[in-house]
């Protein structure tokens, strides 16, 4: 299975994305990787009156991470979708699993197995719910619900938990999200991957601003269950320590092809862990056609990207409701 770098769709989007919020039209667009002006960084453009630069990276959590990937998603994408939607309201789940939890175990047994989780964590969800079925407000609990529940089928350690806290609009009650735990060491894993990633990326980003260019760090994943947004944010949130923020962090859930979530954990150079997302459909590629020949005063976006296949013009925002 071959990693999936959405890298111009993504870079769209999120302009796209800004464009919305601020009402304003993109200008004077430019890629310094292929015109070789100025740092480095994945694009620059106008916005509303100011300038903006943009960097992109892909982040993953560690090797053999696809292929591992590729079967959890088979085995457990009929979960998910039996689950998410239907869990007990409010709060949201998250169900863990071991990182390669069907190592070993026939395809034709994946189905009954899959059904047995799935009955245990409709009754594990009901139980938990029992503990905090209401949200409550900030003064009687301010530090919000958490709880889990764990156990053994077939060999298979599992553990659901559901956490409900008074800062969530509730938009996102009974939402399930799958997770896979890979041992102790994973998240220093991942922290290690998002320092490279700063180390590498900041400086350019920090070379824009000094001309006066607010910054903007992309990080997309594609992984559905080792890596989530909260994963990442609060890898982010170490290494950014010490650092110059950018001006907007974006991570972005490219996981489904179809669909994506898009976080922003650093707004105006303002880190919170509490993210609404925003679910938006990808710029749609359509099939290269030979010979294009685009106008002088098309997107410059769809200019730069033209050479892989042209970007159809329409996004639909599913929900776009940016933290001020």
């Amino acid at each position: 299975m071959a990693v999936r770098k959405n890298e111009a769709g993504i870079c769209e989007a999120v302009i796209r994305l800004l464009e919305e919020d601020t009402g304003g039209i993109r200008d004077d667009v430019r890629f310094p990787e292929v015109d070789g002006i100025g740092p480095p960084v994945e694009c620059r453009f106008g916005l509303d009156g100011r300038r903006f630069a943009m960097e992109h990276t892909l982040v993953e959590p560690f090797t053999d991470q696809i292929r591992t990937g590729s079967e959890f998603h088979a085995f457990a994408a009929p979960i998910e979708a039996a689950l998410n939607g239907s869990m007990p309201s409010p709060g949201t789940y998250t169900l863990q699993f071991p990182v390669h939890p069907t190592a070993g175990r026939h395809r034709r047994t994946h189905a009954a197995l899959r059904e047995r989780i799935i009955a245990w964590a409709r009754e594990m969800g009901t139980e938990l719910h029992g503990a905090a079925p209401h949200r409550e407000d900030r003064t009687r609990h301010p530090h919000g619900y958490e709880g889990e529940r764990s156990t053994e089928i077939d060999g298979l350690e599992l553990t659901l938990r559901r956490r409900v806290h008074w800062s969530e609009t509730g938009r996102h009650d009974s939402a399930l999200f799958l997770v896979r735990s890979v041992g102790t060491d994973l998240e220093d894993l991942r922290l290690e991957r998002i320092t490279t990633a700063l180390d590498r990326k900041l400086p350019k980003l920090s070379a824009c601003r000094a001309e006066g260019d607010r910054t903007i760090l992309v990080l997309e994943f594609a992984d559905i269950a080792l890596t989530n947004h909260v994963l990442i944010a609060q890898a982010l949130e170490k290494a950014l320590q010490g650092r110059d923020f950018p001006d907007f962090v974006v991570i972005v859930d490219a996981v489904f092809e179809d669909r994506w979530n898009v976080f922003f954990p650093v707004m105006n150079r303002v880190f919170s862990i509490d993210m609404e997302w925003i679910e938006v459909e990808p710029p749609i590629a359509r099939p290269p056609q030979p010979e294009i020949v685009l106008p002088v005063h098309a997107d410059p976006l769809q200019r730069r990207f033209s050479h892989h296949a042209p970007l159809e013009i329409a996004m639909r925002v599913v929900r776009w409701r940016p933290r001020r």
